[in-house]
Protein backbone atom coordinates (compact mmCIF):
# COMPACT_ATOMS: atom_id res chain seq x y z
CA UNK A 1 0.00 0.00 0.00
CA UNK A 2 1.59 3.51 -1.04
CA UNK A 3 0.39 7.28 0.03
CA UNK A 4 -2.60 8.38 -1.87
CA UNK A 5 -1.89 9.63 -5.51
CA UNK A 6 -4.79 12.22 -4.59
CA UNK A 7 -4.18 12.98 -0.98
CA UNK A 8 -8.03 14.69 -0.22
CA UNK A 9 -6.61 16.76 2.98
CA UNK A 10 -3.71 18.47 0.63
CA UNK A 11 -6.70 19.91 -1.84
CA UNK A 12 -8.95 20.59 1.39
CA UNK A 13 -5.53 22.67 2.94
CA UNK A 14 -5.06 24.36 -0.60
CA UNK A 15 -8.49 24.40 -2.14
CA UNK A 16 -11.60 24.15 0.35
CA UNK A 17 -12.15 27.90 0.77
CA UNK A 18 -11.30 28.36 -3.02
CA UNK A 19 -14.35 30.24 -4.87
CA UNK A 20 -16.74 33.42 -3.67
CA UNK A 21 -19.18 30.62 -2.27
CA UNK A 22 -17.50 27.49 -0.68
CA UNK A 23 -20.00 24.38 -0.58
CA UNK A 24 -17.09 22.34 0.16
CA UNK A 25 -16.67 23.07 3.41
CA UNK A 26 -17.97 19.97 6.14
CA UNK A 27 -18.02 21.93 9.22
CA UNK A 28 -20.19 24.68 10.87
CA UNK A 29 -18.71 28.01 10.77
CA UNK A 30 -16.42 28.86 13.38
CA UNK A 31 -17.48 30.24 16.73
CA UNK A 32 -16.29 33.51 18.48
CA UNK A 33 -14.70 33.71 21.70
CA UNK A 34 -18.15 34.89 23.38
CA UNK A 35 -19.69 31.55 22.31
CA UNK A 36 -17.40 29.91 24.42
CA UNK A 37 -17.94 32.16 27.54
CA UNK A 38 -13.70 32.36 27.64
CA UNK A 39 -11.80 35.65 27.11
CA UNK A 40 -8.31 34.56 25.37
CA UNK A 41 -6.81 36.63 27.93
CA UNK A 42 -7.19 34.57 30.80
CA UNK A 43 -5.42 31.65 28.71
CA UNK A 44 -2.24 29.72 30.31
CA UNK A 45 0.88 29.45 28.55
CA UNK A 46 1.98 26.77 30.80
CA UNK A 47 -0.81 24.54 31.82
CA UNK A 48 0.35 20.23 31.77
CA UNK A 49 -1.69 17.29 30.89
CA UNK A 50 -0.31 14.10 30.29
CA UNK A 51 -3.01 12.44 28.35
CA UNK A 52 -5.52 15.71 27.90
CA UNK A 53 -7.49 17.84 29.90
CA UNK A 54 -9.07 16.05 32.91
CA UNK A 55 -12.53 17.90 32.28
CA UNK A 56 -12.83 16.84 29.19
CA UNK A 57 -12.22 13.43 29.59
CA UNK A 58 -14.91 12.76 32.33
CA UNK A 59 -17.20 15.09 30.56
CA UNK A 60 -16.97 12.84 27.07
CA UNK A 61 -17.17 9.86 29.49
CA UNK A 62 -20.02 10.72 31.96
CA UNK A 63 -22.26 11.57 28.97
CA UNK A 64 -22.60 7.87 28.46
CA UNK A 65 -22.14 6.64 32.11
CA UNK A 66 -18.68 5.45 31.93
CA UNK A 67 -15.44 6.37 33.66
CA UNK A 68 -12.74 8.59 32.08
CA UNK A 69 -10.25 5.91 31.55
CA UNK A 70 -12.35 4.40 28.38
CA UNK A 71 -11.55 8.21 27.22
CA UNK A 72 -8.38 9.25 24.76
CA UNK A 73 -7.82 12.43 23.63
CA UNK A 74 -5.43 12.48 20.35
CA UNK A 75 -4.01 16.09 18.80
CA UNK A 76 -7.03 15.80 16.00
CA UNK A 77 -9.60 13.27 15.06
CA UNK A 78 -7.75 11.75 12.60
CA UNK A 79 -4.54 11.04 14.59
CA UNK A 80 -6.73 9.89 16.87
CA UNK A 81 -7.55 7.35 14.66
CA UNK A 82 -3.90 6.31 13.55
CA UNK A 83 -3.05 5.31 17.48
CA UNK A 84 -6.17 2.79 17.87
CA UNK A 85 -5.45 1.57 14.14
CA UNK A 86 -1.35 1.53 14.54
CA UNK A 87 -1.46 -0.05 18.14
CA UNK A 88 -3.54 -3.09 16.58
CA UNK A 89 -1.67 -3.49 12.83
CA UNK A 90 1.26 -5.46 11.96
CA UNK A 91 2.60 -5.07 8.24
CA UNK A 92 0.63 -7.00 5.54
CA UNK A 93 -2.37 -6.98 7.97
CA UNK A 94 -5.83 -6.51 6.28
CA UNK A 95 -8.19 -3.91 6.92
CA UNK A 96 -11.60 -3.08 5.26
CA UNK A 97 -12.94 0.33 4.43
CA UNK A 98 -16.24 1.55 2.67
CA UNK A 99 -16.13 3.12 -0.71
CA UNK A 100 -17.13 5.93 -0.66
CA UNK A 101 -15.59 7.14 2.16
CA UNK A 102 -13.34 9.34 3.86
CA UNK A 103 -10.10 8.19 2.56
CA UNK A 104 -7.76 10.31 4.66
CA UNK A 105 -8.26 7.64 7.71
CA UNK A 106 -7.12 4.91 4.94
CA UNK A 107 -4.06 7.61 3.62
CA UNK A 108 -2.10 8.07 7.26
CA UNK A 109 -2.47 3.65 7.47
CA UNK A 110 -0.23 3.58 4.39
CA UNK A 111 2.81 4.13 6.59
CA UNK A 112 2.20 0.71 8.49
CA UNK A 113 2.09 -1.30 5.03
CA UNK A 114 -0.98 -3.06 5.63
CA UNK A 115 -3.07 -4.45 2.98
CA UNK A 116 -6.48 -2.38 2.40
CA UNK A 117 -9.61 -3.55 0.31
CA UNK A 118 -12.37 -1.22 0.08
CA UNK A 119 -16.15 -3.09 0.32
CA UNK A 120 -18.86 -0.81 -1.41
CA UNK A 121 -21.94 1.30 -0.11
CA UNK A 122 -23.69 1.75 -3.46
CA UNK A 123 -25.96 4.51 -3.81
CA UNK A 124 -28.49 1.98 -5.85
CA UNK A 125 -28.99 0.81 -2.06
CA UNK A 126 -29.21 3.93 -0.31
CA UNK A 127 -25.50 3.79 1.20
CA UNK A 128 -26.38 0.79 3.45
CA UNK A 129 -24.08 -1.47 5.36
CA UNK A 130 -23.61 -3.94 3.20
CA UNK A 131 -23.85 -6.79 5.95
CA UNK A 132 -22.86 -10.27 4.33
CA UNK A 133 -20.45 -8.65 2.30
CA UNK A 134 -18.78 -7.83 4.78
CA UNK A 135 -18.92 -10.77 7.19
CA UNK A 136 -17.39 -12.63 4.26
CA UNK A 137 -14.86 -10.57 3.33
CA UNK A 138 -13.90 -10.13 7.35
CA UNK A 139 -13.72 -14.14 7.09
CA UNK A 140 -12.58 -14.93 3.61
CA UNK A 141 -9.38 -12.44 4.39
CA UNK A 142 -8.86 -12.71 8.09
CA UNK A 143 -9.12 -8.79 8.81
CA UNK A 144 -8.08 -7.41 11.66
CA UNK A 145 -9.84 -4.05 11.34
CA UNK A 146 -13.02 -2.22 9.64
CA UNK A 147 -13.39 1.43 9.04
CA UNK A 148 -16.86 3.03 9.25
CA UNK A 149 -18.05 6.46 9.17
CA UNK A 150 -21.38 7.15 11.05
CA UNK A 151 -23.15 9.62 10.13
CA UNK A 152 -21.70 8.09 6.44
CA UNK A 153 -19.12 10.24 4.97
CA UNK A 154 -19.47 11.52 2.59
CA UNK A 155 -23.65 11.21 2.04
CA UNK A 156 -24.61 11.55 5.45
CA UNK A 157 -26.76 8.42 6.12
CA UNK A 158 -26.56 7.04 9.24
CA UNK A 159 -26.10 3.76 10.34
CA UNK A 160 -29.55 2.27 11.13
CA UNK A 161 -30.06 0.25 14.85
CA UNK A 162 -29.81 -3.12 13.15
CA UNK A 163 -26.59 -2.26 11.24
CA UNK A 164 -24.59 -0.74 14.35
CA UNK A 165 -25.82 -4.45 16.15
CA UNK A 166 -24.93 -6.43 13.20
CA UNK A 167 -21.05 -4.51 13.68
CA UNK A 168 -20.92 -5.99 17.43
CA UNK A 169 -22.13 -9.57 16.33
CA UNK A 170 -19.34 -9.31 13.64
CA UNK A 171 -16.51 -8.12 16.19
CA UNK A 172 -18.05 -11.32 18.56
CA UNK A 173 -17.98 -13.86 16.11
CA UNK A 174 -14.93 -12.97 13.90
CA UNK A 175 -12.79 -11.12 15.94
CA UNK A 176 -12.40 -8.11 14.25
CA UNK A 177 -11.67 -4.44 15.56
CA UNK A 178 -14.42 -1.99 14.11
CA UNK A 179 -12.84 1.89 13.94
CA UNK A 180 -16.39 3.96 13.73
CA UNK A 181 -15.80 7.72 12.77
CA UNK A 182 -18.42 9.26 14.41
CA UNK A 183 -17.86 13.32 14.12
CA UNK A 184 -20.86 14.05 12.48
CA UNK A 185 -23.52 11.86 14.86
CA UNK A 186 -24.19 14.58 17.44
CA UNK A 187 -25.65 16.71 14.85
CA UNK A 188 -28.81 13.85 15.22
CA UNK A 189 -31.84 14.71 17.90
CA UNK A 190 -31.95 12.65 19.72
CA UNK A 191 -28.31 11.18 19.81
CA UNK A 192 -28.22 7.32 19.54
CA UNK A 193 -25.11 7.23 21.58
CA UNK A 194 -21.71 5.73 20.32
CA UNK A 195 -21.46 2.58 18.89
CA UNK A 196 -18.71 1.55 21.16
CA UNK A 197 -21.19 1.06 23.91
CA UNK A 198 -22.77 -2.04 21.90
CA UNK A 199 -18.88 -3.99 22.15
CA UNK A 200 -15.67 -3.56 23.67
CA UNK A 201 -14.22 -4.72 20.06
CA UNK A 202 -15.75 -1.37 18.45
CA UNK A 203 -14.05 2.20 18.91
CA UNK A 204 -15.70 5.53 18.49
CA UNK A 205 -13.79 8.79 17.28
CA UNK A 206 -15.34 11.89 17.86
CA UNK A 207 -13.91 15.55 18.06
CA UNK A 208 -14.81 19.19 18.13
CA UNK A 209 -14.09 19.93 14.66
CA UNK A 210 -17.63 20.03 12.69
CA UNK A 211 -19.91 20.34 14.84
CA UNK A 212 -18.52 22.42 17.88
CA UNK A 213 -16.95 24.89 15.26
CA UNK A 214 -13.22 24.72 16.51
CA UNK A 215 -12.04 23.52 13.19
CA UNK A 216 -8.61 24.78 14.02
CA UNK A 217 -8.60 23.65 17.55
CA UNK A 218 -7.35 20.28 16.69
CA UNK A 219 -8.09 17.67 19.23
CA UNK A 220 -9.90 14.59 18.63
CA UNK A 221 -11.09 11.44 20.96
CA UNK A 222 -11.96 8.17 21.09
CA UNK A 223 -13.68 6.22 23.49
CA UNK A 224 -12.81 2.51 24.08
CA UNK A 225 -11.91 -0.22 26.72
CA UNK A 226 -8.88 0.89 28.95
CA UNK A 227 -6.72 -1.56 27.83
CA UNK A 228 -7.10 -0.57 23.94
CA UNK A 229 -6.52 2.82 25.41
CA UNK A 230 -3.44 2.23 26.85
CA UNK A 231 -2.38 0.52 23.60
CA UNK A 232 -3.46 3.52 21.96
CA UNK A 233 -1.33 5.69 24.35
CA UNK A 234 1.79 3.70 23.13
CA UNK A 235 1.19 5.14 19.87
CA UNK A 236 0.61 9.20 20.66
CA UNK A 237 4.13 8.35 22.70
CA UNK A 238 5.67 7.98 19.69
CA UNK A 239 3.95 10.27 17.54
CA UNK A 240 3.68 13.25 19.84
CA UNK A 241 4.36 14.47 23.42
CA UNK A 242 1.59 15.83 24.31
CA UNK A 243 -1.32 18.36 22.95
CA UNK A 244 -0.98 22.07 23.21
CA UNK A 245 -2.53 23.13 26.70
CA UNK A 246 -4.15 26.15 25.08
CA UNK A 247 -6.21 23.50 22.89
CA UNK A 248 -6.60 21.52 26.13
CA UNK A 249 -8.10 25.05 27.78
CA UNK A 250 -10.40 25.96 24.86
CA UNK A 251 -11.66 22.69 24.25
CA UNK A 252 -12.29 22.61 28.06
CA UNK A 253 -14.28 25.47 27.77
CA UNK A 254 -16.08 24.43 24.93
CA UNK A 255 -17.47 21.31 26.91
CA UNK A 256 -18.94 23.71 29.19
CA UNK A 257 -21.35 24.96 26.78
CA UNK A 258 -21.42 22.11 24.62
CA UNK A 259 -25.27 21.94 24.58
CA UNK A 260 -25.38 25.09 23.25
CA UNK A 261 -23.01 24.25 20.73
CA UNK A 262 -24.51 21.78 19.53
CA UNK A 263 -28.22 23.58 19.26
CA UNK A 264 -26.15 25.79 17.20
CA UNK A 265 -25.18 23.28 14.88
CA UNK A 266 -28.33 21.80 14.68
CA UNK A 267 -30.13 25.17 13.75
CA UNK A 268 -27.30 25.52 10.98
CA UNK A 269 -27.57 22.48 9.61
CA UNK A 270 -31.39 22.44 9.55
CA UNK A 271 -31.81 25.68 8.03
CA UNK A 272 -29.19 24.64 5.35
CA UNK A 273 -30.11 21.35 4.39
CA UNK A 274 -33.98 23.66 4.77
CA UNK A 275 -32.23 25.43 1.56
CA UNK A 276 -30.20 22.73 -0.21
CA UNK A 277 -32.72 20.31 -0.37
CA UNK A 278 -35.34 22.33 -1.90
CA UNK A 279 -32.65 23.02 -4.67
CA UNK A 280 -31.99 19.53 -5.28
CA UNK A 281 -35.54 18.33 -5.49
CA UNK A 282 -35.96 20.27 -8.99
CA UNK A 283 -32.25 19.94 -9.84
CA UNK A 284 -31.22 17.04 -12.27
CA UNK A 285 -28.65 15.89 -9.86
CA UNK A 286 -29.39 12.44 -7.58
CA UNK A 287 -29.01 12.26 -4.24
CA UNK A 288 -29.76 9.89 -0.96
CA UNK A 289 -31.33 12.45 1.42
CA UNK A 290 -28.86 12.59 4.42
CA UNK A 291 -29.82 12.08 7.80
CA UNK A 292 -28.16 14.56 9.45
CA UNK A 293 -25.27 17.02 9.27
CA UNK A 294 -24.18 19.14 6.78
CA UNK A 295 -23.03 16.92 3.35
CA UNK A 296 -24.59 15.08 0.61
CA UNK A 297 -23.08 13.28 -1.84
CA UNK A 298 -24.74 13.71 -5.47
CA UNK A 299 -24.72 11.40 -8.18
CA UNK A 300 -23.57 13.26 -11.68
CA UNK A 301 -25.67 12.39 -14.60
CA UNK A 302 -22.94 11.44 -17.14
CA UNK A 303 -24.86 13.10 -19.60
CA UNK A 304 -24.43 16.46 -18.48
CA UNK A 305 -20.73 16.27 -16.97
CA UNK A 306 -18.45 13.13 -17.56
CA UNK A 307 -17.30 13.36 -14.04
CA UNK A 308 -17.89 15.32 -10.65
CA UNK A 309 -14.49 16.81 -11.29
CA UNK A 310 -15.75 18.45 -14.29
CA UNK A 311 -18.78 19.83 -12.81
CA UNK A 312 -16.67 21.14 -9.81
CA UNK A 313 -13.82 23.13 -12.66
CA UNK A 314 -17.17 24.29 -13.97
CA UNK A 315 -18.87 25.67 -11.01
CA UNK A 316 -15.46 27.02 -9.62
CA UNK A 317 -15.84 29.31 -12.67
CA UNK A 318 -18.64 31.10 -11.46
CA UNK A 319 -17.48 31.30 -7.92
CA UNK A 320 -19.07 28.10 -6.38
CA UNK A 321 -16.65 25.54 -4.91
CA UNK A 322 -17.71 21.69 -4.58
CA UNK A 323 -15.58 18.67 -3.29
CA UNK A 324 -14.97 16.24 -6.33
CA UNK A 325 -16.27 12.80 -5.69
CA UNK A 326 -13.08 10.97 -6.76
CA UNK A 327 -11.79 12.23 -3.35
CA UNK A 328 -14.20 9.61 -1.53
CA UNK A 329 -13.73 6.64 -4.09
CA UNK A 330 -16.67 7.76 -6.13
CA UNK A 331 -16.01 9.88 -9.57
CA UNK A 332 -19.28 10.14 -10.50
CA UNK A 333 -20.09 12.75 -7.46
CA UNK A 334 -20.10 15.75 -5.57
CA UNK A 335 -20.01 16.56 -2.13
CA UNK A 336 -22.18 19.64 -1.36
CA UNK A 337 -21.86 21.15 2.43
CA UNK A 338 -24.99 23.96 3.12
CA UNK A 339 -23.21 25.31 6.35
CA UNK A 340 -22.65 28.48 4.83
CA UNK A 341 -25.39 31.55 5.25
CA UNK A 342 -28.77 30.34 3.97
CA UNK A 343 -28.55 33.67 1.65
CA UNK A 344 -25.10 32.79 0.57
CA UNK A 345 -26.17 29.20 0.36
CA UNK A 346 -29.60 29.91 -2.03
CA UNK A 347 -27.12 32.46 -4.31
CA UNK A 348 -24.68 29.50 -5.10
CA UNK A 349 -27.11 27.57 -5.94
CA UNK A 350 -28.63 29.27 -8.15
CA UNK A 351 -25.37 30.28 -10.13
CA UNK A 352 -24.88 26.26 -9.85
CA UNK A 353 -28.76 26.01 -11.85
CA UNK A 354 -26.90 28.30 -13.97
CA UNK A 355 -23.97 25.86 -14.69
CA UNK A 356 -26.10 22.90 -14.82
CA UNK A 357 -28.72 24.05 -17.49
CA UNK A 358 -25.77 25.32 -19.89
Amino acid sequence: MSLSKIPYIRWAKEHAQDGEFSLAMSAVPPVDWSDLDLDPRDLALSEFSAYGDTAVREGIAAEWGWGRDRVFLGSSATHTHFCFAASLLEPGDRVLYERPGYLPLLDALSVLKVEATPFERRFEDAYALPQDELQRAVRAQGAKLVLLTDLHNPSGVRLAEAERRFLATLCEETGVEVIVDEMYRPFLDPDPGPACALHDGIVTIGGFNKVMGLSQIRIGWGISTPERIERARRILDATTIHNSCLTDQVARAAWRVRERLLERARTIAHHGWAVLGTWLESSPLEVVQPAGGLVCFPRVPAELFPTGAALAEAALAVGVNVTPGHFFGEPGHVRFGCGIPPEQLATALSRLSEVLRA
